[in-house]
């Protein structure tokens, strides 16, 4: 791609500050989906390293900008942070799947507890906060 491909943008705050990489669009277009609709490829690559890559398959309304695309992007590791905080919290790594609607009632149940563990944390953090004491640092665990 040509270097006017690239554009350096941040996908979101992470634990050392803004995540800095280059991204570009590939457009790619396919004849079944409307013209109303964003069909492409984003590519993310690393400012130093230009070798090391990861690609993103977009379906967006047309016009899209792409750093709105860049931020849903980075939205990922917001959800991975998720996960791995429930599987550390609440058992979601702890079912062997033995069939579909157990394993869906387990990560139902597993999200349901990391939500209402989430709300207690924050509710508690909230009046700690109004009595004037200093609420408990951010840890990864709830």
């Amino acid at each position: 791609m040509p270097p006017q491909a690239w554009q350096q943008l941040s996908c979101g705050s992470g634990s050392k500050g803004e995540r800095l990489y280059e991204w570009a669009l590939v457009p790619w277009r396919n004849v079944d989906y409307p013209d109303d609709e964003l069909h492409a490829f984003l590519v993310r690559r690393h400012p130093t390293d230009p070798t090391e890559e990861a690609y993103f398959r977009v379906f967006a309304p047309a016009g899209t900008p792409l750093h709105t695309l860049v931020q849903v992007a980075g939205r990922r590791w917001t959800i991975e942070e998720c996960f791995e905080l429930g599987k550390g919290e609440v058992g979601l790594d702890d079912y062997e799947v033995r069939h579909w609607l157990a394993w869906y009632r387990h990560i139902t149940l597993g999200m349901l507890a990391l939500a209402f563990l989430a709300v207690m944390r924050y509710e508690t953090n909230s009046r700690l906060t109004k009595k004037g004491h200093t609420p408990a640092s951010q840890h990864s665990s709830l």
